[in-house]
């Protein structure tokens, strides 16, 4: 059986093929829905219509990978024989779906659901799996479905949950699936009330109060969705969420001021109400929270309500490149208002940290200007912060602060690899949140860091990532929804 759904599990990842978005929306429920019970959850539904313009796609990106036909022929060999084109895809009906009918297995109590064409050619399929040492596959008529599980007992309680309510007539699970991508080769949805409940047990177990999580609003459900296109692969993920959270928006402006070349880039605006977030729920898990803020603040002579928050307001970002040892080359950018006020504080923090006596504090001079330079005495670390263009800008590179300073050579947005898979992924003029990651280049650089670290890594590691180009995901809201779009080029 473990060998059956290995090859299901292949079909399912060549379906989904990758990650963004664009929201298609208007989506179908999956007609196994309409069996799966109401309690369940977590769905996945695969579109198993193997003649589609959709499986012609996904077979024609997985033909960019050098490495395909040795997988095909890996998993042929794990799975002693068994053919998905003469075993596989006669068997399966134009939909297969996994429903996680309860959690009372550790994730184990899934059943597979299909409705082929005739019963006999599943059957086979699942003959020829018990002929080659698979575990039994167990098989029960569910309606018109055919359900599939590794015991009887599981199909029984499938069963008897099934004859119920159906997940299909769930408010929150219908009203998830009509916001994805309608033509999605894989769609999937996750009960909110149920990783939400697992999130606050975890952060009990570290002294948190019950139910901190619902600080935050309620989740109501998690849905995702994965299309391959022409240029590469995309994927949505949508969180159901009330009340649904209202994040601030921008329109980037800062890749026009960071260099080009950056292996990651990561870009979002309003830290100070993330920040502020982030302290409220740890003052709701430790009591003392606030008094001893309040004490550290008076120490510094700090105060994160006048003196950091006003800073944290609009667009910040945080771009990675290659760096000449094994340590990257990084710059932080934050818009500020008043530069002049940003450029003191940075002086003050400079100041404090020098009285630890591991930092070293001292004012240079780079392209024209006076910036700080701290150099951390026990380690190769350098950083230098200063203001320049109305921008904060902190980096453990001088090169890079000279281009924040005079500007950049070559800036993120005029590199054509950015500026194409920004196109591919459809970023929006406004975003919560956007990254950019630069696969060609990135892939490898992180391969040869962990070789020089002592990983061993094969050649086809290197061969496999080179189709893979570039990546976006963006942050938006999208009606009662928070949604997360991307895209992954695949040439």
């Amino acid at each position: 059986m473990r060998r059956l759904w290995t090859v299901a599990a292949v079909a399912s990842a060549l379906a989904a093929a990758g990650c963004g978005g664009g929201g298609g929306g208007g989506g179908s429920v999956p007609d196994g829905a309409g069996i799966a019970p109401a309690s369940s959850i977590a769905f996945v539904s695969v579109r198993t219509d193997f003649s589609s313009a959709q499986w012609k796609q996904v077979t024609k990106l997985a033909g960019r990978f050098p490495g395909t036909p040795q997988l095909i022929a890996e998993l042929e060999k794990q799975t002693n024989g068994l053919d998905f084109e003469q075993d596989v895809k006669p068997a399966l009906g134009p939909e297969v779906d996994l429903v996680w009918f309860d959690a009372a297995g550790n994730g184990n109590d899934v059943v597979g659901l299909t409705k082929p064409d005739t019963k006999a050619k599943l059957e086979t399929l699942l003959q020829k799996s018990r002929s080659k040492g698979e575990s039994k596959a167990v098989t029960m008529q569910v309606g018109d479905w055919v359900a599939i599980s590794d015991s009887q007992a599981k199909l029984d309680r499938f069963k008897t949950a099934s004859a119920g309510d159906k997940l299909a007539d769930d408010k929150e699970f219908k009203q998830a699936f009509e916001e994805l991508d309608s033509a999605a080769s894989v769609r999937s949805w996750t009960s909110g009330e149920f990783v939400q409940s697992a999130l606050d047990r975890s952060l009990a177990t570290s002294g948190a109060p019950p139910r901190l999580s619902h600080d935050l609003g309620d989740l109501h459900g998690i849905s995702a969705a994965a299309k391959a296109e022409d240029e590469g692969a995309s994927v949505e993920l949508d969180g159901l969420i009330d009340p649904t959270p209202d994040p601030g928006t921008f329109s980037p402006s800062l890749p026009d001021d960071v260099p080009g070349g950056a292996l990651l880039y990561v870009s979002t605006t309003r830290l100070d109400a993330q920040v502020r977030t982030i302290l409220r729920l740890v003052a709701r898990s430790k009591p003392n929270f606030e008094t001893q803020l309040s004490q550290v603040e008076g120490v510094l002579g700090l105060s994160l309500e006048n003196d950091i928050y006003p800073l944290l307001k609009d667009e910040s970002a945080l771009a990675v490149y290659p760096g000449t040892s094994q340590i990257p080359r990084v710059l932080f950018l934050q818009k500020v208002d008043d530069e002049s006020k940003a450029d003191s504080l940075l002086r003050r923090l400079g100041a404090i940290a020098q009285l630890s006596g591991s930092i070293k504090t001292e004012t240079v001079q780079l392209a024209g200007k006076s910036v700080q330079k701290l150099t951390f005495t026990s380690t190769p670390v350098t950083l230098y912060d200063g203001t320049a263009k109305g921008k904060v800008f902190v980096t453990n590179s001088s090169s890079l602060a000279e281009q924040a300073i005079g500007g950049p050579v070559d800036s993120l947005a005029d590199d054509p690899l950015y500026r194409s898979a920004r196109d591919a992924a459809g970023l929006p003029g406004k975003v919560a949140a956007f990254a950019f990651g630069d696969v060609e280049n990135g892939l490898p650089y992180m391969l040869r860091l962990a070789q020089q670290s002592g990983s061993v890594i094969p050649p086809e590691a290197f061969a496999n990532g080179k189709p893979l180009h570039a990546a976006v995901v963006y942050l938006v809201k999208d009606g009662d929804a928070l949604r997360i779009s991307g895209f992954q080029t695949i040439k």
